[in-house]
């Protein structure tokens, strides 16, 4: 994941917000992958990151880390889901390990 910044340990300021609001999307464990760094400042010393996300059953979303200007928030918008991600990312290494990773195959949808 590209969200990282020096610690590669630890998230980034933006790798927690994005955690953040996918909790409060319902999405819980999940891996990040294809992230990366937008070239867009963010309220609070943040830059905009897009990527996706895959949950523990095999779903897939896309997402943008942006600023709600109505709310004055950050969002993820868009926030979409991706139909058939076997497709979309059958030959993508990186979507192959998160799903390793994360998703359980009794679970899967």
């Amino acid at each position: 994941m590209t969200t990282r910044r020096n610690d590669p340990g630890r998230p980034s300021a933006e790798g927690r917000v994005i955690e953040r609001l996918l909790a409060e999307r319902g999405i819980g464990r999940h891996a990040l992958f294809l992230t990366q760094r937008e070239g867009i400042s963010l309220p609070g010393g943040l830059e905009a990151v897009s990527g996706f996300v895959v949950d523990d059953r095999g779903r897939v979303h896309g997402f943008w880390l942006a600023w709600d200007d109505a709310r004055r928030a950050l969002t993820l918008a868009p926030f979409y889901p991706v139909r058939d991600p076997a497709r979309e990312f059958a030959d993508d290494a990186e979507y192959q390990a998160a799903r390793r990773a994360i998703v359980r195959e009794d679970e899967q949808d």
